[in-house]
């Protein structure tokens, strides 16, 4: 969807908190080389400085405790065309929708960007895996995870101290509405990036990511996600195993992690991630919670490295 844009300033305005759609905005903002200058309204205020500097207005309304109608008036008396983006709705925005969203936003902002998907890439191009080593990431790990995983996960993470140059994808069976606090929770004991992806985002090196619950993800050669419709239901959220097909095809050269857990979803992943030529190492059966993962995978293929949550951590750190 990236084109060749004039670099024009915009303007974010967040009322309220940031919320997810807004920083989705900020993302493909910057993804589409424009110069990006944010205001954060926490309390109630009348005016904005140095507002009139920018040449289009995006105004994310969020949940409030405040009035802020004469905020409103004072930006649309500055003759700044201005867009209201209503946070509460376009956060429940996933798949086909959200991204319908995102380009009538980016065409309203500036009409030399479609409002209509790219589609200018040949099948072949589509098929071509992404190296990201040349990106700067030396090992990219699924770590595959059910019940007992956010505990075993917090333990592996907390090992790295943010100098390994690693992408982590985690795939852990989740309710969409506990995946902002289980990011919380990892970042609490991690000096690693640890994030709930929103489509834009460029990943950091290192890097860990959570997979989502309803949508599929892509990286493109720059390292930038974009998040891509999820039309199938699967018995789990997510899918292990579909999940990992596509991170194979999207990226070369991937290995995989198995922690703790109750189904046999991920089994077929770890033997797809070893017949790729990946490593799969797997947490010690007796430090789990639930093994069924963990003794699933042991018994289809044969596993690089066992241990627990740290001395698999450490088993990636030595390589």
């Amino acid at each position: 969807m990236k084109q060749k844009t004039t670099k024009k300033h915009i303007g974010l305005v967040h009322i309220g908190k940031r919320e997810k759609s807004g920083i989705q905005i900020l993302e493909k903002l910057k993804q589409n080389d424009f110069i990006v200058t944010q205001w954060d309204v926490i309390e109630y205020q009348e005016t904005i400085n140095d507002i009139t500097n920018v040449e289009v207005i995006v105004v994310n309304i969020g949940i409030t405790d405040f009035e802020f109608d004469n905020l409103l008036d004072g930006l649309f008396e500055t003759n700044i065309r201005i867009i209201i983006n209503e946070a509460e709705l376009t956060n429940k925005l996933t798949g086909v929708k959200r991204q319908s969203w995102e380009r009538h936003l980016l065409n309203k902002i500036d009409s030399s960007i479609s409002v209509l998907p790219e589609n200018d890439k040949t099948e072949a191009d589509k098929k071509l895996s992404i190296d990201l080593s040349v990106l700067g990431f030396k090992q990219v790990w699924i770590l595959a995870a059910s019940i007992g995983g956010p505990e075993a996960l917090q333990k592996f993470i907390g090992e790295f101290d943010g100098s390994e140059e690693v992408l982590f994808i985690i795939i852990q069976h989740i309710d969409k509405e506990f995946l902002p606090l289980m990011a919380q929770q990892i970042k609490q004991a991690s000096k690693i990036q640890v994030d709930v992806p929103v489509s834009g985002m460029k990943i950091n090196n290192p890097s860990c990511i959570i997979y989502p619950t309803d949508e599929d993800i892509e990286f493109d050669v720059n390292g930038n996600i974009e998040l891509v419709a999820l039309n199938e239901v699967y018995g789990f959220t997510p899918c292990i195993d579909e999940a990992s097909k596509r991170i194979i095809k999207n990226i070369s050269h991937v290995n995989m992690a198995v922690f703790s857990g109750m189904s046999k979803d991920g089994i077929n992943a770890a033997k797809i991630v070893n017949d790729s030529g990946g490593e799969v190492i797997t947490q010690l059966e007796s430090s789990c919670v639930l093994s069924s993962i963990v003794a699933g995978v042991k018994e289809k293929i044969s596993i690089n490295f066992e241990g627990t949550p740290k001395e698999m951590a450490q088993y990636i750190i030595n390589k």
